[in-house]
């Protein structure tokens, strides 16, 4: 039997009709396994590559029914369409609720047979596809680590997936925010559907509203043509909110409503529609503090955070540096055609040392630098050192103070926010009204100026 031709196995016990179909989808250049036997069924199945299965609901020797709930629970991916008699319709619809593609009511016409057979193995084809991009996406965004501390989020990951329930991930910048998300998304019954990204940090507050709900055409100066907001694109799928505490209080009122009633309304619309989205979210900052300062809403604060996913930095969890290192040369030298390159003890030691402030991210670029610039096939404890150094310098230089203009305006704006922040007790809203700019503002420009609280609040803030 050839393999380039599906494999469509036919089951009747009614032989002039078995020889009927079979003629009929043989000439349509499928290959044929015929049984009067339900009892053969599986056994054919597990000797032979079958695509699909035209089975007849009433036999003599094995129920029809019994024979469908046999071939689902062996491999739900292979179609199955049914043969119903007069007077057996009721059943076929019962098959067809079972998990049955269809149901055939004798006599059977060869052109019904043949779309209902091509229609069945196009679902089939598309779900391994399916199957095939979840697991190749499974692997590039495997997830590294050995510590406990991950452990912990590994398995809030594998009880959160399957649900719809809403994630808010926390963390510092670096740490794997989104990779986390993409694990959700992977591992849900909404791994086929799209997974869409909204960086509320990146997006003014201007267009933020017509980015996540769409715009009708004419809607206001510049709406040139309809857009599809982010909400409508995700639907059925996953929308992830990174850097949800930047978005301002306005916005936060339409994402709440947009949870609570299913529902949203693009600018210039006027009707709502339904929208079927899991929200995962992300934030580098502390949302309670952002709660208690009022510029972040305890109402959707509560609604995002069904389940709390919290990824420790890379300096409480050292003892992933080796295996995430490991992982990212192998990644790097596959993707570049080179031959394996190994880290020294001095290269391990040197990293160890480090404090990551960057957390993964960090160490993922110096490998990468390390790989692109290597000599040889070992990576020497002098060159993490120099590589760090230049990562410490790039840092120090972007805190001193510039000769250009703008680099003074940028300075002196650092050094007013900052003294406001420290004389009002960090309290960001009182900052806010001091400076005469609203929350939203005073939390982009700290963003900006990468303004920080002290060294035990870097990640938060």
């Amino acid at each position: 039997m050839r393999r380039n031709k599906e494999t469509i196995l036919l089951v009747d016990d009614e032989e002039k009709l078995l020889a009927k179909l079979a003629a009929i989808v043989e000439n349509h250049d499928y290959a044929v396994l015929t049984t009067t036997d339900g009892n053969e069924v599986i056994p054919m199945m597990e000797n032979f590559p079958v695509d699909a299965v035209i089975l007849d609901l009433v036999m003599p020797s094995l129920d029809g029914m019994t024979v469908l709930q046999r071939i689902l629970d062996k491999n739900s991916s292979v179609p199955v369409i049914m043969l119903s008699g007069h007077g057996t319709i009721s059943k076929a619809i019962k098959a067809i609720r079972l998990g049955a593609f269809d149901f055939l009511e004798k006599p059977v016409e060869s052109e019904r047979i043949l779309i209902t057979l091509e229609n069945a193995l196009k679902k089939s084809r598309l779900e391994r596809e399916r199957s095939l991009l979840i697991q190749d996406a499974l692997e590039r965004y495997q997830m590294i680590s050995i510590s406990e501390a991950m452990k912990k989020v590994f398995t809030l990951i594998e009880k959160a997936a399957p649900s719809n329930s809403r994630v808010l991930i926390s963390g510092e910048s670096g740490t794997g925010k989104e990779l986390i998300a993409k694990a959700l998304h992977l591992r849900s019954d909404r791994a086929g559907e799209p997974f869409v990204t909204v960086n509320c940090a990146a997006i003014p507050e201007e267009l933020i509203e017509s980015d996540l709900l769409g715009h009708e055409k004419g809607s206001f100066t510049g709406a040139y043509r309809k857009q599809i907001g982010k909400f409508e694109q995700a639907s059925r799928g996953t929308l992830f909110l990174d850097e949800i505490g930047e978005m301002s209080l306005r916005i936060q009122a339409k994402v709440l409503r947009a949870i609570e009633n299913g529902e949203i309304q693009s600018i210039g619309a006027k009707d709502s529609i339904c929208v079927d989205v899991r929200i995962i979210a992300a934030t580098n900052r502390d949302l309670k503090e952002a709660v208690r300062s009022k510029v972040f809403r305890q109402d959707l604060y509560y609604r995002l955070g069904v389940i709390n996913i919290y990824i420790p930095p890379l300096r409480e969890r050292k003892e992933d540096i080796t295996i995430l290192a490991n992982h990212f040369i192998n990644q790097y030298c596959e993707e570049r055609k080179r031959d394996p390159v190994e880290l020294s003890p001095g290269a391990v030691e040197m990293l160890f040392r480090h404090n990551w402030p960057g957390n993964v991210r960090e160490l993922r670029n110096l490998i990468e630098k390390a790989i692109v610039l290597a000599n040889s096939q070992t990576i020497s404890g002098e060159e993490v050192r120099g590589y760090i150094e230049q990562n410490r310098m790039s840092a120090d230089k972007s805190n001193i103070a510039g000769n250009t203009l703008s680099e003074v305006r940028m300075n002196a704006e650092r050094e007013v926010i900052r003294s406001k922040l420290m004389a009002n007790g960090w309290n960001y809203e009182k900052t806010a009204s001091e400076l005469d700019i609203s929350r939203a503002t005073i939390f982009k420009r700290i963003k900006e100026l990468g303004i920080k609280r002290d060294s035990h609040s870097d990640g938060n803030h």
